[in-house]
């Protein structure tokens, strides 16, 4: 399904919004810069944007001392640091290396650093234990160890139980486990956990610690060392590599990475590749460096220190006054405050802007796409009043931006629960009317109202199959069977919650509809065949492994358009109450995503409503129609084009009086004997087991029952007599009076290549649409090749997922570049 660079594309797609509404992309416009504020499309704004938190950047010692570099060396010394360093290396290393207490080496970025180290300092015999959430420049640099044999492996964030359970299980099968993470995470503020690594550092010998301190050095600990070195004991720091940002709070240029003995530091700094290969730091930022260092030395380091940290508390305390959900307490300078999903998010910090205020949007893929917020970096530049002005600025932006975006203070306490540890979320009165998002539709004058049933027997069976007519199973008489099949199953995987939405107007007219299936997923299942057959392997001895509770559009069973928007009614609006609706399952449930599926692909206004509802888009298989528009064979001859024309008429027709095709009407009485059931449902498991375009649970043997108690199902055999009087292929299908769709499919596959029993249930099909009466077959996804060769046509759909928990996902990328 997804590939890698469909996922890049939807990931496009959101940035790509944030750049049309000019959140994202910026540039400031000043002339001069003096660090507490700038200028963005013609605005002076307050900077909380920087991450340079003690404020150093214009520190006349550092100018100075970059002028003085400038006059002495020039603007660059283009040399490979393996032939020779520039001056002012050593005497800049030597000065962090006295800063951190352990030697130090300068890379010309972090990520670049990471790059250089990880492959350098892990073994093919060693592993990896990452941080789900750690910087992407560490996974980067991770894939590169993993290409040499180091073993790699996705850790929950911060969660320190799994970590321990995951050295335990790796201690006797590999010499040296590494853990990578970062020191203090650059979203949320919140902070990696090194009491706990503190003492499973004590139990394990042979874990190392990896930490990358970016966001903490400098502003933070003796002489700028930062969180991590500050709080790891001396035990664990000496099989810790930490490193840290020169580009944010120390207000030069590069990475600076420490180590707990000169061999290691000699060993990087020589055959690490980027080290080898790539541009140094030039002369300017080497002095930079040299003077921010001997700057954290003084006593002025800590008033600046104090400084922001007062700065900091503030902040807090103010935020946290007006109750404003504040996503971190910790006392860090990256300070966020959710919002909800990202049209509301930039909605926010548009508004703040429009106050003077420059913050970032914290959207995907750096959070989950429903916790967007805005993110302030507070420095020492700031003032007090800066800090209260701009607490003042959210307390009246985000209820405005709430209501406009049909939101409220409780879908944010709901929505960011687990970061705010019950804090409540009161916020101000909207001091203005509610006004709606740019480019939806003004609200009616009658209110739109949600109505939400756990039954489709509880709905208006008639108005529901009006509203979904000629879409396949997901009529009455297809749901009632899958409710029968999986409500309350005793397997987890067959156990789904139905929940039936309809938005209805003033009036009373429908104005939206849906329904939605919450039910154990393979995480897997809108993966790439090959990445399923590799967790499949595992799933032999584990089945659960990589599965996740989702709240999704639609069902396993059915497969089109699952939306009916009425539009010339306030569908925008319809579309948020379902969806809020939606959210509110996802939460009870404790889902990992909620999936819309399979929506037009030709639907602008509709994708741009979702995008703004923080959902990412991915194209899937198209499904396959058939107009049956022909009364005789020879008329269906004559709708094809004459290479598949040729196939029909010699491969599909000509052998059909072969078989012996048998039709068992749902609720028509006639029942299949035991025996009969269970032959069929093994055929069903044949196919399963070959699809993993599309890797699903198999479907409960009870579904044929259910469905032939029921009318508007069938049943269509066929049988082979010279061979035996076991049917070799079968469809389960559903009909309605517009539409004819087989559900699912059994084959006895020594058959397939000689008679070609496949192609002739997709004949059956046409054969029984047109006896009913019926103008459309519905013929589902994949069998490309096979359906094109009936005439039918391709009909291009998207998913939409709006992940929460991303730790599956991360995990589904590892196995697929493992496989790549």
């Amino acid at each position: 399904m997804a590939t890698a660079e469909e996922m890049l594309g939807a990931i496009d797609e959101v940035l790509t919004d944030g750049v049309r509404r000019d959140m994202l992309h910026n540039r400031a416009e000043d002339h001069q810069l003096d660090g507490r504020t700038l200028t963005v499309r013609g605005h002076r704004l307050v900077n909380f944007g920087s991450c340079s938190y003690l404020g150093l950047e214009h520190h006349p010692a550092m100018v100075a001392a970059v002028v003085d570099a400038v006059h002495r060396f020039g603007t660059q010394f283009s040399s490979s640091r393996s032939y020779i360093s520039a001056p002012g290396y050593a005497e800049a290393e030597q000065a962090l290396s006295v800063n951190f207490g352990r030697p130090a080496l300068i890379t010309s970025s972090t990520s670049l650093g990471h790059i250089a180290a990880l492959p350098t300092l892990v073994a093919s015999r060693d592993a990896i234990i990452l941080d789900h959430q750690v910087h992407h420049s560490v996974y980067a640099a991770a894939r590169h160890a993993q290409a040499q044999g180091t073993t790699l492996i996705l850790n929950p964030h911060n969660d320190m139980r799994r970590l321990r359970r995951r050295v335990e299980e790796l201690r006797t099968s590999h010499r040296q486990i590494w853990y990578a993470t970062d020191g203090l995470f650059s979203m949320y503020a919140d902070y990696a956990p090194l009491d706990a690594l503190n003492d499973l550092m004590a139990d394990h010998a042979q874990l190392w610690l990896y930490a990358d301190d970016a966001h903490a050095v400098s502003w933070r600990g003796q002489h700028g060392r930062g969180y991590v070195l500050t709080d790891l004991t001396e035990q664990s720091r000496s099989r810790a590599v930490v490193c840290g940002s020169l580009n944010k709070s120390f207000a030069a240029a590069g990475g600076v990475f420490t180590f707990p003995n000169a061999e290691l530091r000699r060993r990087v700094f020589t055959v690490g590749g980027p080290l080898m290969f790539s541009g140094p730091v030039q002369p300017p930022m080497l002095a930079a460096i040299t003077c921010s260092a001997h700057l954290h030395r003084t006593a002025e380091l800590r008033c600046r220190q104090q400084t922001l940290l007062d700065r900091i508390r503030l902040f807090n305390t103010l935020a946290l006054a007006e109750g404003l959900p504040l996503v971190s307490t910790s006392e860090a300078p990256i300070r966020c405050i959710g919002a909800g999903v990202p049209a509301i998010a930039y909605d926010l910090t548009g508004r703040l802007r429009d106050a003077g205020h420059f913050v970032n949007t914290a959207v995907f893929p750096a959070v989950p796409a429903k916790l967007c917020g805005a993110r302030v970096a507070l420095t020492a530049n700031h003032t007090p009043q800066d800090v209260a002005d701009l607490v003042e600025a959210f307390a009246r932006a985000l209820p405005m931006a709430l209501a406009a975006g049909g939101s409220s203070p409780a879908h944010v306490q709901r929505a960011f629960a687990r970061h705010l540890d019950g804090r409540p979320v009161r916020l101000r009165p909207v001091p203005r009317p509610r006004t709606p998002v740019p480019g939806a539709r003004p609200a009616p004058g009658d209110p739109l109202r949600l109505t939400t049933h756990e039954s489709v027997g509880d709905l208006d069976t008639a108005e529901w199959d009006t509203l979904f007519a000629g879409r396949g199973a997901m009529m009455s008489s297809g749901l009632a069977v899958l409710e029968r099949t999986f409500r309350d199953a005793p397997e987890p995987e067959h156990r789904w919650r139905f929940h039936y939405h309809l938005v209805r107007d003033g009036a009373g007219r429908p104005a939206a509809a849906t329904f939605f299936t919450t039910a154990l997923w393979k995480d897997d299942m809108l993966s790439t065949a090959r990445v399923s057959r590799a967790i499949e392997l595992q799933r032999r001895t584990d089945p659960y492994h990589l599965t996740s509770t989702m709240v999704a559009m639609g069902s396993l069973l059915t497969e089109g358009n699952h939306l009916y928007l009425n539009r010339q009614a306030d569908w925008p609006s319809a579309v948020k109450l379902i969806l809020a609706a939606a959210r509110v399952q996802e939460d009870r449930a404790g889902a990992a995503a909620i999936v819309l599926r399979d929506l037009p692909y030709d639907d602008p206004d509709l994708h741009r409503l979702l995008l703004a509802e923080g959902f990412l888009r991915i194209p899937i298989y198209p499904t396959w129609i058939r107009a049956v528009d022909f009364t005789t064979d020879a008329g269906f001859l004559a709708t094809l084009r004459k290479k598949h024309r040729y196939h029909q008429r010699t491969t599909v027709l000509a052998r059909e009086p072969e078989f012996v095709v048998r039709v068992v009407p749902g609720g028509s009485g006639e029942t299949l004997s035991q025996a009969e059931q269970d032959h069929l449902y093994q055929l069903y498991r044949n196919v399963h087991a070959r699809n993993t375009e599309l890797n699903v649970f198999p479907l409960p043997r009870r579904l044929l029952a259910a469905a032939l108690d029921q009318p508007g199902w069938e049943l269509v055999t066929l049988t082979l007599p010279q061979l035996g009087p076991e049917p070799v292929a079968f469809a389960l299908q559903h009909h309605g009076t517009a539409h004819l769709q087989p559900v699912i499919v059994g084959l006895d596959y020594r058959y397939v290549a000689s008679h070609h029993t496949y192609q002739q249930t997709l004949w059956q099909a046409i054969r029984r649409a047109r006896h009913l009466g019926i103008p459309t077959v519905l013929y589902g996804m994949s069998a490309d090749l096979q359906k094109s060769r009936f005439g039918a046509t391709p009909q291009a759909r998207w998913v939409y997922v709006q992940p929460t928990d991303t730790y599956h996902s991360a995990m589904l990328t590892q196995i697929a570049e493992g496989i790549g």
